[in-house]
């Protein structure tokens, strides 16, 4: 093996360093979520589910994102994808499920219970109001 193939090729311990930097960002940017402003809910109301409990769970949506009960959201997982090379994951959508509200407790939280599938805490849940 010459030197530059050395150099070009990353080594383990770069690689396993930049794929926790990507675990990092993503767990980040997903627990932002909740801190969107209520002018990005719109035409699409999106938060996160923060809790789950049997057929309960706890959104990231309330009054002030045009909760109501009786909506019925639609639960989203990004689910990373790790390219060779690539410095960050690309994600794809995994629609998992439907989740109706049930109660709309605060300015920023709802009770919701499973419709369909199995929400995990982190996944998204969004009523489009196309």
């Amino acid at each position: 093996m010459n030197v530059a193939s050395k150099i070009a090729t990353p080594s383990t311990t770069v690689r396993s360093a930049r794929r926790l930097s990507a675990v990092i960002l993503f767990i980040s940017l997903t627990l932002v979520g909740c801190a969107t402003s209520p002018a990005n809910h719109k035409y699409i109301m999106k938060g996160q589910v923060l809790a789950v409990d049997q057929k309960q769970l706890v959104v990231c949506i309330g009054e002030s994102d045009g909760a109501a009960i009786g909506q019925v959201l639609n639960v989203v997982r990004h689910v990373p994808i790790m390219i060779p090379k690539a410095t960050l994951p690309t994600f794809r959508r995994e629609n998992v499920g439907t989740v109706q509200i049930v109660s709309v407790f605060d300015q920023h939280y709802a009770k919701a219970e499973i419709s369909v599938g199995n929400p995990r805490v982190g996944d998204t849940v969004e009523l489009d109001r196309k």
